[in-house]
């Protein structure tokens, strides 16, 4: 059942298996095995971080978190100038650095964690109607542009 929800999860976030392995610390086999019901004992611990990975909870209170307010919370601290909602939809659909944001980017790629990341992913594809790969693809090519010392980023395919 938790291995359904999981796959379920990362399809809609648009990740390959290998893309969830890395962003939670484990094994593409463990992956594998989660998503097809094979896994024996995983742990609470691991399980967690892996659906957190996707921007989802094990331990919410039902309550549904707006990754997107999160994130720019997180990549607008310390800036004069913030990215807006908009900003970030232009940025993820387009792959291209507003100008004047590129502080934001930098942080968005390698210091915000992979969940809220995931989690604005999925958000902005729902709402635009679009693959959530197309994001990830994009923002994987923002990554390796400006070189990107997350090793997430090369994982994206």
């Amino acid at each position: 059942m938790i291995g359904a929800i999981i796959k379920k999860e990362r399809v809609a976030c648009g990740l390959t298996q290998s893309a969830l392995a890395v962003a939670s610390h484990v094994s593409r086999v463990t992956i594998v095995n989660l998503e097809n019901g094979n896994v024996g004992d995983i742990g609470a611990v691991k399980l967690s971080e892996i659906a957190e990975s996707l921007g989802i909870s094990l331990f919410s209170k039902g309550k549904k978190m707006d990754a997107i307010k999160m994130t720019l919370g997180n990549v607008n601290t310390s800036y004069k100038t913030a990215m807006s909602v908009t900003d970030l939809e232009k940025f993820m659909l387009s792959g291209k650095i507003p100008p004047g944001l590129e502080g934001q980017v930098l942080h968005l790629i390698d210091e915000t964690p992979t969940s809220l990341v995931a989690g604005s992913v999925k958000q902005v594809a729902a709402k635009k109607n679009i693959k959530a790969k197309l994001l990830w693809k994009n923002l994987a090519k923002v990554a390796a542009e400006i070189k990107s010392p997350n090793k997430f980023w090369s994982s994206i395919g």
